[in-house]
């Protein structure tokens, strides 16, 4: 459906009459770039600790159960901003944007009256969506985000590019930036945010999404953070002997490209303990923003969402980085709302099955605006009267004629367990090729997990017994029935 400026309006304009226009909340959305769920204390006791996450969880709501939709950069992010899956919005891999023409969050809420920023990655919106739609456009290499840079702040972010190139660039061995982490996008992404904050008077709402680029490779923290999980405090998850003989192809396909069985496991915990430090950059960076927001007298009146687009398996089946896999460690998310003001409840943890495509419908019905006419999101269930999901669903890749093993030897494994590189042309294109072969699914539910590949790979995991997804199960009699529930889930239209 063609969403005309006039048929916006008018529909805006109804929703805000027959709701009586009321004080609409500020929306603040917080979004980390590759963090999984148990990558923090607020769901694994062994990981870094988030005091500011814990705050923000105090006064709010944790969804314990939260899903990507689709685990990967853009196709996760269009999702986000549309309440559509991939297969619908057509974002199915990284260098496709928005399609124009898609209703989504930043047209709605810039129609109602709502200014729009944008502060660090964007992966989602055009640059003439972004001219559209945000006011302030504080996106990574804007003119906004270059003309805010002094001289020497530039000088310096050239140096720590310079010393990231010199230890091999984005794929390198994990450390501690010996740097500023005022030099950091994550920081100049949040500053920029604050500022937008303080500079806001009473009357017009404001939608602020901080979409900050950590954990994201390249695996290196700045000095101030890098203690924050010390490596004689890692725990590296449990993995099983051979597990990876039973996966689907996509993932044996990666382990043997960044040669993942011969990861020493020193050198799985140091990159946990530096992909944790990252994660407590962004605790820092939350902390003053939620500072900002109270500060200012907005925090009552202001819904603050933290949540990310897909996850890293950051020693996970003895991996690293990502790749187009639907276990848990790409597609379990953190997601905490929290509206002060608003009657959310504080300090729950709910325990139901939820989608990122659940907080495009949820966002606009709390600010009591008319819903987007083609989301497939349902309403989070902020209470008991919500109607709670059997299951989530989620995709991967575009329907690409499916990568194979004679493909991928022809970029060959790392030089070195873990560095596989992603410099020549070369190694880029098979990564694209990997992101867009074939059509990865999966059905899951609190007990099971169904993952079916478009060249037939099936895999299926009794999460009751295995919650770490270490034993592929599929095809055994004693999980049939439960497996064929599943498979005829899969193939029902999406909802």
């Amino acid at each position: 459906m063609k969403v005309t400026r006039r048929r916006l309006t008018q529909s805006l304009a109804a929703g805000l009459s027959a709701c009586g226009r009321p004080r609409r909340p500020n929306i603040v959305l917080f979004y980390a770039d590759d963090l999984r769920a148990t990558a923090l204390d607020l769901y694994n006791p062994d990981a870094v600790a988030m005091p500011n996450l814990a705050r923000l969880a105090a006064s709010g709501i944790t969804f314990d159960h939260s899903y990507t939709p689709h685990p990967l950069c853009q196709p996760a992010r269009v999702s986000l901003w549309t309440g559509q899956y991939s297969s619908k919005h057509g974002s199915r891999y990284n260098q496709k944007p928005m399609a124009d023409g898609t209703p989504n969050m930043a047209e709605w809420f810039r129609g109602a009256g709502y200014r729009m920023g944008i502060f660090g990655k964007n992966h989602c919106f055009t640059p003439a969506q972004l001219d559209r739609w945000f006011d302030d456009d504080y996106s990574i290499g804007s003119a906004k985000w270059k003309s805010a840079l002094s001289p020497e702040t530039v000088k310096e972010m050239r140096e720590v590019a310079e010393w990231r190139g010199r230890r091999g660039g984005p794929m390198g061995p994990p450390a501690a930036a010996p740097f500023s982490h005022e030099l950091f996008p994550t920081h100049i992404a949040s500053e920029r945010a604050i500022e937008f904050i303080g500079a806001r008077q009473g009357g017009q709402p404001f939608f602020a999404w901080v979409s900050l680029v950590d954990p994201h490779t390249p695996a290196d923290v700045p000095e101030k953070f890098a203690g924050a999980l010390p490596l004689e405090r890692t725990r590296l998850p449990p993995c099983r002997d051979k597990e990876m003989s039973t996966r689907n192809t996509r993932m044996r396909i990666y382990e043997y490209l960044i040669r993942g069985r011969e990861i020493p496991d020193e050198r799985l915990a140091r990159y946990l303990s530096i992909y944790s430090g990252k994660n407590a950059f962004l605790d820092f960076e939350l902390g003053r923003v939620m500072d900002a927001l109270e500060s200012r007298g907005f925090r009552e009146n202001t819904i603050l969402i933290f949540a990310s687009d897909n996850g890293d398996f950051a020693g996970e089946h003895h991996l690293i980085v990502k790749t187009g896999c639907l276990l848990d460690s790409m597609v379990r998310m953190p997601l905490v709302l929290s509206w002060p003001g608003g009657g959310v409840p504080q300090g729950r943890r709910e325990n139901a099955l939820v989608s990122h495509v659940d907080l495009a419908p949820t966002l606009l019905s709390m600010a009591q605006l008319p819903p987007l006419p083609s989301a497939q999101g349902r309403l989070l269930p902020l209470n008991a009267s919500v109607s709670r999901r059997a299951y989530v669903y989620a995709e991967y890749g575009n329907g690409d004629p499916y990568y194979d093993w004679s493909e991928a030897r022809q970029v060959g494994p790392a030089s070195r367990p873990g560095e596989y590189a992603l410099r020549t042309r070369l190694e880029l294109e098979h990564l694209a090729r990997r992101e867009r072969a074939g059509h990865l699914r999966m059905i899951r539910t609190h007990t099971h997990k169904l993952i079916a590949d478009s060249n037939g790979d099936v895999e299926f995991y009794d999460l009751a017994a295995d919650p770490g997804e270490l034993t592929n199960v599929h095809g055994e009699s004693r999980y049939a029935r439960e497996e064929q529930r599943l498979i005829a889930l899969l193939n029902q239209p999406l909802r």
